[in-house]
């Protein structure tokens, strides 16, 4: 089992500047995030409600059959672009480089642009980079995007990139998508993370989307069925409210959230803190203990809450 350590170091003690106090909240705060990040990676169906276990795995059964659908679908579109260019006909390719300049702005565009067609179909592919600058950002927009095409499917594939320098912040995002289309069904899959840099604090936001449609409509009746999955995760690091300073963590398929500051660590359900723990004590409004329950230490002596076959059974020892 993985120990989750949250003790808040001891900076009360005068024997600490006001340097080195900072500098062990730094490294608490560190640590802190990398544990929650490694426990949230690491949840398992045990740790969540019944009702909440159903919605969960009926979500990820989904999510594998969308996951082996693109799989297959991306195999398609590499043997069908390979053997596009292999048994090309006719191929073009053309490249594009232009610098606009304004009193406001300069903006410099590089485009370039593949087109190969054989029997098998047809296979594109465009690439587009834009330098824009002006008197309050400078913002980097790179894309590539890869279709190909016969009587039965197609397929697209784009990827973007996009950095932007302002005078309040720094944003740097990457997207990702591949798609299909057929006479039987449609099917996308868009994945994106994003960072955002302000003078006070760092968010970094992680999205997946995928949706399968399905249609099959006739003259007689027919069916329409769709599915869509959707994640949002982020890690938010400095402000998070105004003149509270810390690491706030959540996703967007659920309410629960973790905030970590300098004194303590709570979690929140919606916007209600429900449990938190600073100092040596937690404080929470419901707990269910399922199994068993120690309070006291041994020297003092302590008490024991078991569930046995034989039902809840109470133990009081003095120790060793």
């Amino acid at each position: 089992m993985y120990d989750l350590n949250l003790s808040v170091p001891n900076i009360s003690t005068p024997k600490y500047s006001n340097d080195e106090k900072f500098y062990l909240l730094k490294n608490y705060l560190y640590e802190l995030n990398e544990t929650l990040s490694f426990a949230l990676s690491n949840l398992e169906l045990s740790n969540f409600s019944e009702g909440l276990k159903v919605n969960i795995e009926s979500v990820e059964k989904n999510k594998t059959e969308i996951t082996d659908l693109k799989d297959d679908a991306l195999k398609k579109f590499t043997e069908l672009k390979n053997k596009i260019i292999i048994t090309a006909d006719a191929v073009f390719q053309e490249c594009n480089t232009v610098i606009e300049k304004s009193e406001k702005e300069i903006l410099l565009k590089a485009d370039a642009s593949y087109l190969a067609q054989s029997e098998f179909g047809e296979y594109k592919n465009q690439t587009a980079t834009a330098i824009q600058e002006n008197s309050e950002a400078i913002k980097l927009n790179a894309g590539n995007i890869e279709t190909t095409s016969n009587d039965l499917e197609n397929y697209k594939s784009q990827n973007n990139a996009e950095l932007s320098v302002q005078a309040t912040a720094i944003m740097a995002q990457v997207e990702n998508m591949f798609a299909k289309k057929s006479e039987h069904d449609e099917f996308t899959e868009a994945i994106s993370s994003q960072i955002t840099q302000t003078a006070d604090n760092i968010t970094e936001i992680f999205s997946q989307r995928l949706e399968d449609t399905n249609v099959d409509i006739s003259t007689l009746g027919g069916t329409v069925s769709e599915l869509v999955y959707s994640l949002d995760a982020y890690i938010k690091r400095g402000e998070l409210e105004s003149g509270v300073y810390g690491i706030e963590i959540g996703r967007s398929d659920s309410n629960i959230k973790a905030r970590f500051t300098n004194d303590k660590l709570s979690f929140f359900q919606g916007n209600i803190e429900v449990a938190f723990i600073s100092g040596n004590n937690l404080y929470i409004t419901r707990a269910e203990i399922t199994d068993y329950l120690k309070i006291g230490d041994s020297n003092n002596g302590y008490f024991i809450f078991d569930v046995s076959d034989n039902g809840l059974e109470v133990k009081w020892s003095y120790g060793s």
